[in-house]
Protein backbone atom coordinates (compact mmCIF):
# COMPACT_ATOMS: atom_id res chain seq x y z
CA UNK A 1 0.00 0.00 0.00
CA UNK A 2 1.30 3.44 -0.92
CA UNK A 3 2.39 5.91 1.74
CA UNK A 4 2.17 9.68 1.49
CA UNK A 5 3.62 12.55 3.48
CA UNK A 6 1.59 15.63 4.30
CA UNK A 7 3.71 18.73 4.86
CA UNK A 8 1.96 21.77 6.29
CA UNK A 9 3.33 25.26 6.96
CA UNK A 10 1.39 26.54 9.98
CA UNK A 11 3.37 29.78 9.78
CA UNK A 12 1.93 30.49 6.33
CA UNK A 13 -1.64 29.60 7.32
CA UNK A 14 -4.13 32.47 7.09
CA UNK A 15 -6.94 30.64 8.90
CA UNK A 16 -9.35 30.33 5.98
CA UNK A 17 -10.22 26.85 7.34
CA UNK A 18 -11.08 25.45 3.92
CA UNK A 19 -9.00 22.37 4.81
CA UNK A 20 -11.02 21.94 8.01
CA UNK A 21 -14.27 22.06 6.05
CA UNK A 22 -13.00 19.41 3.63
CA UNK A 23 -11.20 17.15 6.11
CA UNK A 24 -11.87 17.66 9.84
CA UNK A 25 -10.23 14.28 10.56
CA UNK A 26 -6.80 15.82 9.88
CA UNK A 27 -7.27 19.60 10.24
CA UNK A 28 -8.54 21.56 13.24
CA UNK A 29 -9.03 25.31 13.75
CA UNK A 30 -7.30 26.61 16.88
CA UNK A 31 -8.00 29.64 19.07
CA UNK A 32 -5.10 31.60 17.52
CA UNK A 33 -6.89 31.64 14.15
CA UNK A 34 -4.64 29.06 12.51
CA UNK A 35 -5.14 25.41 11.70
CA UNK A 36 -3.35 22.43 13.26
CA UNK A 37 -2.48 19.25 11.38
CA UNK A 38 -3.90 16.63 13.76
CA UNK A 39 -1.22 14.10 14.63
CA UNK A 40 1.48 16.06 12.81
CA UNK A 41 5.01 16.39 14.15
CA UNK A 42 7.10 19.54 13.70
CA UNK A 43 10.22 19.04 11.57
CA UNK A 44 12.88 21.49 12.79
CA UNK A 45 14.85 21.14 9.54
CA UNK A 46 11.99 21.97 7.17
CA UNK A 47 9.96 24.11 9.63
CA UNK A 48 6.89 22.16 8.49
CA UNK A 49 4.36 20.01 10.33
CA UNK A 50 4.42 16.52 8.84
CA UNK A 51 2.51 13.25 9.04
CA UNK A 52 2.65 10.01 7.08
CA UNK A 53 -0.66 8.68 5.76
CA UNK A 54 -1.81 5.59 3.89
CA UNK A 55 -3.50 5.33 0.50
CA UNK A 56 -7.11 5.46 1.86
CA UNK A 57 -6.49 8.95 3.30
CA UNK A 58 -4.73 10.34 0.24
CA UNK A 59 -7.69 11.70 -1.75
CA UNK A 60 -9.33 13.66 1.07
CA UNK A 61 -5.98 15.17 2.06
CA UNK A 62 -5.21 16.09 -1.54
CA UNK A 63 -8.58 17.83 -1.69
CA UNK A 64 -7.72 19.75 1.49
CA UNK A 65 -4.42 20.82 -0.08
CA UNK A 66 -6.19 21.85 -3.30
CA UNK A 67 -8.69 24.12 -1.52
CA UNK A 68 -6.06 25.93 0.58
CA UNK A 69 -6.00 29.52 -0.73
CA UNK A 70 -2.34 30.02 0.28
CA UNK A 71 -1.11 26.54 -0.74
CA UNK A 72 0.56 25.70 2.58
CA UNK A 73 -0.39 21.99 2.41
CA UNK A 74 1.55 19.55 0.24
CA UNK A 75 0.84 15.85 -0.19
CA UNK A 76 3.56 13.73 -1.76
CA UNK A 77 3.96 10.02 -2.39
CA UNK A 78 6.91 8.59 -0.47
CA UNK A 79 6.64 4.84 -1.17
CA UNK A 80 4.61 2.29 -3.07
Amino acid sequence: MAKYKISYSREGCIGAAACVAVNPKYYEMKDDGKVDLIGGKFNEKTKMWEIIIDEPDFQINQEAADVCPVLVIKVEKIED
